[in-house]
């Protein structure tokens, strides 16, 4: 199945790469630097929510959660498809249940853990009695090796504490009662000029709605000069797209060619444009039902040449209209 979305597509020359900035890249990559923390951390949590997972043939994911607490926790691993065995699916869920001892951590291959869908992302709650539970003591990790383009990333996942008060919808609430809110805005610190050695890619997350809904991101893109354009993108439920499939704004020739941008910028590689941008959800619509102002979720997987940089976004405001994840047209089961 194809969703709808924006297409912006741009033909680019391809100057010299710069040694210097993929000097700086490779020297990232090597060093493990691809995942970072928040601006004020990250605490543990009661729900990881994983951006991705990719079970094709040639790549590998790595999955960890560990648990800090000294407490035994049983932990429900929901993993959502977009992509099966058998071509696309339509958010399906496949689902497991392990037991993590104190101070226990396990680190696993999705595609063994999960051998029914090839791509989508994933989500880990903590369970008491076979009932969600606040148990705030809940880490990871995710490492993707792309073994056909030979590169690989670490993310770390989306850590969301627990509260309590389960309304006993079946859903798990990013509602500020079940568990703490969801990012209003995300805010996306870098990108590069796409085209010239760069085609990066941006994991898209609706989180209010639920399988039956698509997706509107509004999306504000500054060039390295303070110039401001806005772009539209839909989705379904979960998508990992080329920036250049969003918007020709993140060319790196229009950029030059058609923006006041920075002549001396990036510093130390000026053939190369940058600029970065922030994104929220517009609308969220299923065959009966539309909401304003979904929550969404966002990570950009900058790759150049076989090398893979990931990194958590920073986010501003709070969104409390998540559920992980509703079935119905109506969002509300």
């Amino acid at each position: 199945m194809k969703y709808p979305f924006k297409n912006a597509k741009t033909h680019f020359s391809s100057p010299k790469t710069s040694k210097v900035l993929f000097a700086g890249l490779a020297a990232v990559a090597s060093l493990g630097l691809s995942a970072g923390a928040h601006a004020d951390g990250r605490s543990p949590g009661s729900l990881l929510l994983y951006p991705e997972f990719d079970n094709r043939e040639g790549d590998v994911t790595v999955l960890t959660v560990t648990n800090v607490d000294s407490a035994e926790i049983d932990v429900e691993f929901m993993y959502i498809g977009v992509e099966g065995n058998n071509g696309p699916v339509n958010c399906e869920e496949f689902n497991r249940t392990e037991t993590l001892t104190g101070m226990d951590t396990l680190t696993l291959l999705t595609r063994y853990h999960n051998p029914q869908q090839e791509r989508g992302y994933a989500y880990v709650f903590a369970k008491e009695d076979g009932a969600p539970a606040v148990h705030n003591g809940l880490i990871g990790s995710l490492l993707v090796i792309n073994g056909i383009d030979n590169f690989d990333y670490s993310i770390n996942p989306v850590s969301f504490e627990g509260l309590g008060l389960d309304n006993g919808n079946g859903l798990r609430d990013l509602d500020g009662t079940e568990y703490e809110g969801a990012p209003g805005e995300i805010l996306i610190p870098r990108f590069f000029g796409q085209g010239l050695s760069f085609a990066s890619e941006l994991i898209l997350i609706g989180l209010t709605g639920g399988a039956a809904f698509h997706t509107t991101v509004d999306f504000a893109i500054y060039n390295d000069n303070e110039e401001m354009f806005s772009a539209e993108h839909t989705f379904h439920c979960w998508q990992k797209t080329r920036l250049l499939d969003i918007s020709g704004v993140f060319a790196n020739d229009f950029l030059k060619m058609n923006t006041n941008h920075d002549n001396d910028e990036i510093l130390g590689a000026s053939n190369y444009e940058s600029g970065w941008f922030s994104l929220h959800g517009h609308m969220a619509n299923s065959p009966t039902t539309t909401i304003s102002s979904p929550a969404v979720y966002a990570v950009l997987v900058e790759e150049a040449n076989s090398i893979g940089v990931s990194d958590l976004p920073f986010e501003a405001g709070q969104n409390f209209s998540g559920a992980l994840l509703a079935r119905s047209n109506d969002g509300t089961f």
